[in-house]
């Protein structure tokens, strides 16, 4: 498996989640493409924006899902999406303020973040969900 390829090991078997976790993905592929071909203003024009908004939505869309579910590890598996915000937006502060040191090895630092995050935290909310014989809407 190539890293281009790490998103179709990462389906959970709740759409909801699926579907918000291909485009995450998606930009940051966007982000490593941009950053390996030289494409500094697309970069800072708008990849890292998008990122960093749609993480922020996702987060709040799956915390609010924990919630309505009411999910034992709410607490633990929000403190992770809290680490990753902080990094994103570090990362951008730093590229507004000119240091335009966004490399490969940060992409692929995230990348391992996010993968190991779904493989593990979201993973372990998606069989909570299925264990419980619920989908990842209104609970019943």
């Amino acid at each position: 498996m190539t890293e281009r390829d790490w998103k179709r090991d990462l389906k959970l078997g709740v759409p909801e989640l699926d579907a918000e976790h291909g485009l995450q993905i998606a930009l940051v592929d966007a982000l490593e493409d941009a950053v390996a071909q030289g494409r500094e203003r697309e970069l800072a024009d708008g990849i890292l924006e998008k990122l960093l908004d749609f993480t922020n939505v996702h987060f709040l869309a799956e915390e609010l899902m924990m919630r309505l579910h009411e999910y034992p590890q709410y607490e633990a598996h929000i403190a992770e999406h809290d680490r990753l915000v902080k990094e994103l937006e570090d990362l951008r502060q730093s590229y507004r303020a000119g240091d335009r040191g966004v490399t490969l090895e940060v992409i692929h630092q995230l990348r391992s973040w996010l993968r190991g995050h779904i493989e593990t935290k979201d993973l372990a909310f998606a069989r909570f969900l299925t264990g419980r014989g619920e989908s990842a809407g209104l609970p019943s």
